[in-house]
């Protein structure tokens, strides 16, 4: 009896100790080592352009699921800072809300100098961005199935500090339909004083921000139904259309 007792604690902690763990974040699978790398990442790349350094990048269980050999947490990200003055992550761009947008003046891919005049009279979604922003990547699926749900009801703009060249290869490799205004670092931190990316804007007929969101919120099985992440977008801007008839 002792014998059978001893085997079977055997195989239960044999099974125990060998499970695995990993992490699901925005439906993608990593380990331990990957998921650390991942965060440090995510902290790197909000951190490189903004006056603000982002140091922690924590993660939140959102949901575990317990295999046999494995052990699977859905999580998602937090950003923490570093400053010893507390500052919101919005603070930037948030103060703009209800006010007209800054006025710029920026050239498109096509070497057209762009301003927001050119896009009054219709609702704006403005896309804060770069191309080695991994969040930023991560979420224009979500915005490019936005493009293609309201097509020309729409101005779908992207703003980056990249140049043309660096803008160029990337959509080589990635669609991204949108509008894209180049070369903007002076207005994006001088004049909309923004301290991280992704960053989305919408904008009224008339001009004013409406409606400021830190990227897509992703969680849980999102992938396949980007019609859930992109839900309160989807209302924002419904809402704004239906404001314009």
């Amino acid at each position: 009896m002792k014998y059978h007792l001893f085997f079977l604690l055997a195989i239960l902690s044999s099974l125990s100790f060998g499970q695995e763990t990993y992490y699901n974040f925005q439906d993608e699978i990593f380990d331990e080592v990957r998921f650390r790398e991942k965060l440090k990442n995510i902290e790197d790349n909000y951190g490189a352009t903004s006056d603000y350094t982002y140091t922690v990048a924590s993660h939140k269980v959102l949901t575990t699921q317990v295999r046999q050999d494995s052990i699977i947490h859905h999580v998602e990200v937090i950003l923490s800072q570093s400053n010893t003055a507390p500052i919101d992550i919005n603070a930037g761009v948030q103060r703009f809300l209800n006010t007209p947008l800054p006025a710029f003046e920026l050239q498109n891919l096509e070497n057209q100098l762009k301003t927001n005049t050119d896009y009054k009279g219709k609702v704006t979604l403005i896309n804060l961005w770069f191309t080695a922003c991994a969040p930023c990547i991560t979420e224009i699926p979500y915005l490019n199935y936005l493009k293609d749900l309201y097509q020309d009801q729409v101005n779908f703009v992207a703003i980056t500090f990249d140049s043309k060249d660096k803008v160029d290869r990337f959509l080589s490799r990635k669609s991204f339909p949108f509008e894209h205004l180049i070369d903007a670092t002076t207005y994006l931190h001088k004049e909309l004083t923004n301290n991280a990316f992704p960053k989305l804007m919408l904008i009224d007929t008339k001009g004013h921000v409406r409606f400021v969101e830190n990227g897509v919120i992703l969680s849980g099985n999102t992938a396949s139904h980007p019609e859930v992440a992109v839900s309160g977008l989807k209302e924002q801007l419904d809402f704004l259309l239906k404001e314009h008839e």
